[in-house]
């Protein structure tokens, strides 16, 4: 297993507590102390999530805290909608920390995306005013107008498609007879993004709001703004590199330190990455925890050595931006069990939180967008919603498999969704959005000649290349398969070299000095790397299933006293890597 280990004391919490004198005592308080209890660490997190509500210690909080920066948030919206009610006041904060968080952390959009999805607008407070009930109670220093409306201008801008239609703007129009000039400014920028104007249509529309001088001014206000994200970009990308987790049955308590099990139930660390939990629903939370002993099993059988955690962290850092994944490897490098590990972390166990297609020549795009289908009544017909089609409308965790023998048409399927985030399906509506958990993944196997391996050059998915973001997973080495042995089938302790030694003879040297020539195809490898590799044995290529699939056999019952002990090993090999031949060879 491995844990999250997020330091505090040395750096981040003293400058926080120097920066903030209204949250100096209480943090100082805790720094002062010489052991920290497990309660002390979540009244610290508390404490760190409240303040980064204050607008002017948002962006010091995001830089100091960006490991945990995820738990801080998820805490809030908790916070927000505790006693079944929401919280208007506490909802405005939050809102304006995370317009000025989203440019510089790209697992805050994701965030925003769900919280939005079932709460209220930013501007809300418009709608509370019109109406006839009785008034919201907001805080003392409640959010201004200005910093509402630059929020909602922020969020627009980095999903328009989804906030133009997700809130109800007409609510904003008469705020452009506002006296305050910023808030006309960004509500006229806001109603520009949701009509769609161009930029010749935007300028008339703003020169009938504002004079001639402030839109230079507004302008040169933009310049400055984009600098200053420029530069909050380069000093959160600064902050020095550490080591975030370590591996590990128990996670170690040291002091001035936050480890996993201090961090919301709504998020998961995955090798120092904080990602969010799929949240059950009441029904579901019965059966949850009647298969929780499963997952358990099923995270400890998943042997995290040193070249696997590398790409586990690659492989959440690109699910926390949520950036399409596209894992490259041979046979047995552990693509599709990288992805499943990663789904049962985050809470993902059942079927149709991750659904897995394997696609071939047979494989068509009706079956990935869905089709009509008759019912018993005769003229009758229903839409029966493709795989695909169920994830992305429904949130759904999908791996496409073997990506490289997609034909076109489900190639031109997934060019839209990959480069809009929009499924189009034909005679079936225009387009469908994709709900903000929706997270593609999909694998491509590497092939082999002469012991190098390339990709397939004839393949229509080639046109994909661009959209993703790719993984290069290797053959283990056998430092890491011995690892994996000793760690899965500790009965074969003994043997566990000798059977090693047996595996690496039949597959040549693919474990020891891996070579790879991506782009190159397999006329292109030389006749002197040929030679200089060992002949593999005829039909499928052996992997690391059939090395787990012998020891998992020779496993059962094993007793190196006995007599019989060599004869089964023997026998259980035979079976296991020479089944594929043919009988002349």
């Amino acid at each position: 297993m491995e844990h999250l280990s997020v330091e505090l004391v040395s750096g981040p919490l003293r400058l926080i507590a120097a920066k903030n004198e209204k949250s100096s005592g209480e943090l100082n308080r805790f720094l002062a102390k010489s052991v920290w209890t497990p309660q002390d660490r979540q009244c610290i997190l508390d404490s760190l999530a409240q303040l980064l509500l204050d607008k002017d210690y948002t962006l010091l909080l995001g830089r100091q805290l960006r490991p945990i920066l995820l738990d801080l948030l998820e805490r809030n919206a908790k916070a927000i909608k505790t006693g079944g009610q929401v919280n208007h006041d506490l909802h405005e904060r939050l809102s304006v920390s995370m317009s000025k968080l989203i440019g510089s952390h790209p697992d805050v959009l994701p965030f925003a995306l769900r919280y939005f999805k079932d709460t209220y607008p930013v501007f809300q407070r418009l709608f509370l005013e019109s109406s006839d009930a009785n008034p919201v109670r907001y805080g003392r220093r409640r959010m201004k107008l200005r910093d509402l409306m630059e929020a909602a201008n922020i969020f627009l801008q980095h999903r328009q498609t989804v906030f133009r239609e997700l809130w109800d703007w007409s609510v904003c129009v008469p705020l452009l007879r506002s006296h305050d000039a910023l808030v006309r400014w960004h509500t006229a920028n806001c109603l520009a993004l949701v009509t769609c104007m161009n930029e010749e249509h935007k300028l008339s529309f703003l020169r009938k709001i504002f004079s001639s001088d402030e839109l230079v001014h507004f302008r040169l206000r933009l310049l400055e703004e984009a600098q200053l994200q420029d530069l909050e970009k380069a000093l959160v990308l600064a902050n020095p590199e550490v080591s975030l987790w370590h591996k590990g049955e128990e996670p170690q308590y040291i002091q001035g330190h936050l480890v996993s099990a201090d961090l919301s139930s709504s998020v998961a660390a995955v090798c120092g990455v904080v990602l969010p939990k799929l949240s059950s629903s009441p029904g579901e939370q019965a059966s949850d925890r009647s298969s929780s002993l499963e997952q358990e099993l099923a995270l400890k059988s998943f042997v995290l050595v040193e070249s696997v955690c590398k790409n586990l962290q690659l492989l959440a850092v690109s699910v926390a931006s949520q950036n399409a994944v596209l894992l490259e490897g041979p046979i047995g490098s552990g693509k599709t069990s990288l992805v499943e590990h990663l789904a049962a972390v985050t809470g993902r166990t059942k079927p149709p939180q991750l659904l897995k297609v394997q696609l071939g020549d047979q494989t068509d795009s009706k079956m990935l967008l869905g089709m009509y289908r008759c019912t018993d009544v005769p003229g009758e017909f229903v839409w029966q919603p493709g795989t695909l089609t169920q994830a992305a409308t429904k949130g759904y965790w999908i791996l496409l498999e073997d990506i490289d023998y997609a034909p076109l048409d489900v190639v031109s399927v997934l060019i839209p969704l990959l480069e809009h985030g929009e499924l189009l399906i034909p005679g079936h509506g225009d387009c469908l959005k994709v709900a903000p958990t929706f997270q593609l993944f999909a694998t491509r196997r590497l092939l082999s000649c002469g012991g190098s391996w390339y990709r397939p050059m004839n393949s229509h998915a080639t046109m994909l290349d661009k959209y993703w973001t790719k993984i290069h997973l290797h053959n283990l080495n056998k430092k890491d398969l011995n690892e994996v042995l000793q760690s899965k089938y500790p009965s074969l302790l003994a043997a566990t070299d000798h059977l090693l030694d047996i595996y690496i003879e039949l597959t040549g040297e693919k474990h020891c000095c891996p070579s790879v020539a991506y782009d190159k195809a397999p006329q292109e490898v030389s006749e002197a790397e040929r030679e200089n590799r060992r002949v593999v044995l005829e039909g499928r290529e052996l992997s690391l299933r059939d090395l787990l699939n012998w020891c998992n056999r020779v496993a059962h019952g094993f007793d190196p006293t006995s007599s019989t002990a060599l004869l089964h090993i023997f026998q259980e090999a035979m079976d296991c890597f020479t089944a594929m031949l043919s009988e002349q060879a």
